[in-house]
């Protein structure tokens, strides 16, 4: 097994795709799933709870007021968040199991379940003052849930050869840009190249060792273990909320 070092080309090439790959499957669906959803949500709140508007929430937002720099800031909390929720993707991908649809589905099951559990809390004014109650639980929960589901069907088409993200100037311009259109995910872009330049060598040991079934039974049983503990902890919360 050759590892590749640190210093050559091949290696930042394969950092750079992969990093290409994060930004341009992941910015987007975050923006679009946690940033404009969210906003979607909120404004669904605000009309079902008139007594709540005014009030500032837990996340720091106003609720009822909808301003340029608002949108702006949860549409760049969403580039981030999609970011990252790309990232963790390509790190549990090699453990899933069955069909697609299947892989989705307890990807986006089980996003919901860790991310709602994040996401919900008894006290606070997010779940006191935003009616119905089941509404807002429900959009808490069902927001990770989706990006959960489609996050990876976009990881998938973007890494895909054919894809047109990965053509001519398209490769390098259009990740460039959606950085640039969010530059707080600039931090966050460094930090994964620095891990990415640290775990590229080891990819295809990690990978052989990944296929060993004592692995990927160990591994299977964490996310199991993870998305269960989410679970009790979502149903937890839902309970003292009610």
């Amino acid at each position: 097994m050759t590892v590749v070092s640190a210093a050559s080309p091949g290696l930042m090439i394969a950092v750079g795709e992969r990093l290409r790959i994060l930004i341009v499957a992941g910015i987007p669906c975050g923006v679009l799933v946690a940033g404009v959803g969210s906003r979607l949500a909120m404004l669904v709140l605000r009309l079902t709870s008139p007594d709540a508007r005014g009030v500032t929430s837990d996340d720091g937002f106003v609720i009822g007021t909808v301003s340029i720099g608002g949108t702006y800031n949860l549409l760049v909390i969403g580039a981030t968040v999609g970011l990252l929720g790309a990232a963790l993707y390509r790190i549990v991908e090699p453990w899933l199991i069955g069909p697609s649809w299947f892989r989705r589905a307890t990807v986006a099951a089980a996003s919901g379940a860790v991310i709602g559990s994040l996401l919900l809390h008894a006290d606070g004014v997010d779940f006191t003052l935003l009616q119905p109650t089941w509404l807002a639980i429900s959009l808490f929960i069902l927001l990770p849930a989706l990006f959960g589901a489609v996050i990876g069907v976009v990881v998938d088409r973007v890494a895909a050869p054919s894809s047109w993200t990965g053509r001519g100037k398209t490769r390098w311009i259009l990740p460039t840009v959606l950085v640039a259109c969010f530059p707080l995910t600039l931090v966050l872009v460094v930090l994964v190249t620095v891990v990415l330049v640290l775990w590229t060598p080891m990819v295809e040991a990690a990978r052989e060792v990944g296929q060993r079934p004592g692995v990927q039974l160990v591994a299977r049983a964490v996310g199991l273990l993870v998305t269960v503990a989410g679970l009790a902890a979502v149903i937890n919360d839902i309970t003292q909320i009610a």
